[in-house]
């Protein structure tokens, strides 16, 4: 289910930019009511024994309030669409506007039902990039319960803030979430530019708390909701050489919170890692 019309909601030119600059959907007040007082669907794959669909249980079981929910497939959600009491949270794939390549994205998606043809004309509440379309879901399923957070979030903070959209929401964050001085940045090192992977290097860049870890560490830090911890999310083409793009998402680990959010042309001078460049704006900005 590609989902074009999204495309427009959660635009990031092919320039680097500012977080500020990047638009996340936000649903009006009456579908934040709609939504609140709806039963949620969380669509799982068709695929019965995907660890996405392991992970996503796990997530909503541990971490979802909002709503009453209920676990569907994605064969059940045409019938399931049609309702206005129904809502869902689901992979739905976009492409950036005015990438050439239209090279597809996998995002977390959150919907209501109602009388529409398909997801494309259907409301997005919220959205956030999870992987390249195809990728591994070792790469990414242990950050699906900070993907929880982050909309459960976001949605409570819509909900408070009628006059946040989506020009505004973006920048919202940045002035929330606050400085990283006080918080301690987890990372693999493998996801960061080969330069600055010593950790002297990375500190010359980055003068406040980090800690090179593992996906495993990262995925209990997360489930324990730690208090003071980042973590980075990134989205990178790994093995398939014909995507061009990496995007880079810096996110408290605590209640989701973003820090940081960019995307970056891959080239033979900037790889698909965190960049040394992302680190000074990170310690400018504090």
């Amino acid at each position: 289910m590609k989902k074009t019309s999204l495309i427009l909601l959660i635009c990031i030119t092919l320039n680097t930019l500012s977080l500020a600059q990047i638009k996340i959907p936000v649903g009006t007040q009456s579908q934040l009511n709609k939504f609140l007082n709806s039963k949620t669907y969380i669509v799982l794959k068709n695929d019965r024994m995907s660890d996405y669909n392991f992970a996503m249980k796990e997530a909503i079981e541990k971490h979802w309030t909002l709503t009453e929910y209920e676990f569907v497939y994605e064969s059940d959600f045409n019938n399931l669409k049609k309702d206005p009491n129904n809502s869902f949270i689901m992979i739905n794939q976009v492409y950036f506007e005015k990438d050439k390549t239209q090279t597809l994205f996998d995002f977390i998606i959150v919907t209501i039902g109602g009388k529409y043809r398909n997801v494309d004309e259907m409301p997005s509440l919220c959205a956030i990039p999870l992987c390249y379309k195809g990728a591994l879901e070792s790469d990414y399923d242990y950050k699906l319960p900070l993907m929880v957070k982050f909309i459960q979030n976001h949605i409570s903070t819509c909900k408070e803030n009628p006059s946040l959209n989506e020009d505004n929401i973006a920048e919202y964050y940045m002035n929330k979430s606050g400085s990283l001085k006080k918080k301690t940045f987890y990372l693999l090192k493998e996801e960061v530019e080969p330069l600055i992977r010593t950790k002297n290097s990375f500190a010359t860049s980055y003068p406040y708390n980090f800690d090179y870890t593992t996906s495993e560490n990262i995925k209990s830090i997360i489930n324990n909701n730690t208090k003071d911890a980042v973590i980075l999310h990134l989205i990178c083409p790994k093995l398939n050489n014909t995507l061009s793009y990496c995007i880079k998402i810096i996110i408290d680990t605590e209640n989701g919170l973003i820090f940081y959010w960019d995307k970056h042309k891959i080239d033979k001078k900037n790889g698909d890692y965190l960049l040394q460049s992302d680190l000074k704006k990170l310690a400018k900005k504090q």
